[in-house]
């Protein structure tokens, strides 16, 4: 469960998030927080942060890794953004990819996706579910 500390009824920052398992020769890891239920029958993608370094086995809370930039989420501004109407399923993404893309800050996830699935890394998925008082 995702606690109202990391959603806009908090502070509104993301997580410490931790992970194992990257394959050997990752180039690039790529993450994205999306919203399960598409929004218009696109993508909603409330986070998505590309250049992490795959020796990494997690992210702090709130701190952003070296290297790493953040791509412009589904409400139009670069940043994390998890703000839900009621109760919403949420699932966290981290793609390993075999090379790297290094998008720009700014970059469109939703572009950015086509490009990750074209390259098919490995992907890990977890879902949250955060509900609003």
């Amino acid at each position: 469960t995702l606690t109202a500390a990391y959603t806009c009824d908090g502070a509104g920052k993301w997580p410490t998030l931790s992970w194992s398992g990257v394959p050997a020769g990752t180039a690039e890891l790529i993450l994205y927080a999306m919203n399960v239920a598409p929004v218009e029958g696109k993508l909603f993608v409330d986070w998505a942060v590309a250049g992490i370094n795959p020796a990494l086995t997690g992210i702090e809370a709130a701190k952003l890794p070296k290297g790493a930039v953040v791509g412009t989420n589904s409400f139009g501004k670069r940043g994390y953004e998890i703000c839900p109407e009621g109760s919403e399923t949420y699932i966290f993404a981290l793609y390993a990819l075999p090379r790297a893309l290094s998008p720009r800050p700014g970059f469109d996830p939703r572009e950015l996706r086509k490009e990750i699935l074209a390259v098919s890394g490995h992907a890990g998925l977890f879902s949250v579910t955060y509900t609003r008082s």
